[in-house]
């Protein structure tokens, strides 16, 4: 196997790992262990979870991917009918589908990552594209409705704590430069269970699309390995900042990177 692609027995176990009787994950979807090759990134962005646009298509009447449309290997492409523990060759594959997401011939989600690729790896010389920058989230399954939307608590701790274990283990094993946190949840969990420590370093305002002045914390601290992390409490893609503000907030967040990774 290429040295880009060797992988870990530990991601292959995450993979292989017990489908989660839980109705709200993506129907025929498989366990998103990374988007892009972690191991090789020097940024890694952190998110909450998958979006279930990565296995179905947009809008009311949701359906699986079609084959010349996928993004990731999902259930149909390994020929399962239902959600089921993976073998350790379908394992592979799915993993190989997650660290070839952004390949050239790939079909990446890129309307939600290129405010992420734009505004915060490319600060870095780094791109999702290129390799050098990969993301990973909280939970590694898509959820129908999205996070945000889960009305039970205890599905979103169930899906927390079988999957956070996981991620200390990304976030620990690899050299990364920059570890980048997406959102206020992503640093609250972070932090809540050790895997870095951080803290809000300044607040600034941007003007939503509406009007409304809205206050933003950055973050500021380091993973157990020590390596940077930095972060802020909204997320990219900014559907919520108007294109008015956007050029000042992100002005203001590289000022914040240029402060603290030099």
């Amino acid at each position: 196997m290429d040295k880009v692609m060797e992988i870990d027995q530990r991601v292959i176990q995450r993979a292989m790992k017990h489908f989660p009787n839980i109705k709200e994950i993506v129907p025929y979807s498989t366990p998103v262990v990374s988007f892009g090759n972690p191991t090789n990134a020097r940024v890694l962005t952190v998110g909450i979870n998958p979006s279930s646009l990565e296995f179905l298509t947009a809008g009311k009447n949701k359906r699986v991917l079609p084959s010349g449309e996928k993004r990731l290997v999902d259930l149909e492409v390994l020929g399962i009918n239902e959600a089921q523990d993976l073998t350790r060759e379908a394992a592979i594959k799915v993993i190989q589908g997650c660290y070839g997401y952004f390949d050239a011939s790939a079909k990446p989600y890129m309307t939600w990552f290129k405010h992420l690729n734009e505004n915060v790896n490319k600060f870095f010389n780094a791109d999702y594209r290129e390799k050098s920058a990969a993301h990973v989230d909280l939970v590694q399954w898509a959820t129908d409705p999205v996070w945000g939307n889960i009305s039970n608590p205890a599905t979103k701790n169930l899906l927390l704590d079988g999957d956070v274990d996981f991620l200390r283990y990304q976030i620990d094993s690899d050299p990364h430069e920059v570890v980048f946190l997406n959102g206020k949840q992503v640093f609250e969990q972070l932090t809540e269970h050790k895997i870095v420590s951080a803290k809000i370093e300044k607040t600034i305002h941007y003007q939503t699309k509406s009007g409304k002045s809205i206050p933003v914390n950055l973050y500021l601290g380091s993973t157990l390995n020590k390596t940077l992390v930095m972060g802020w409490s909204r997320t990219f893609p900014g559907h919520h900042i108007s294109d008015l503000a956007l050029p000042n907030v992100v002005e203001q967040l590289h000022n914040h990177f240029n402060k603290y990774s030099k």
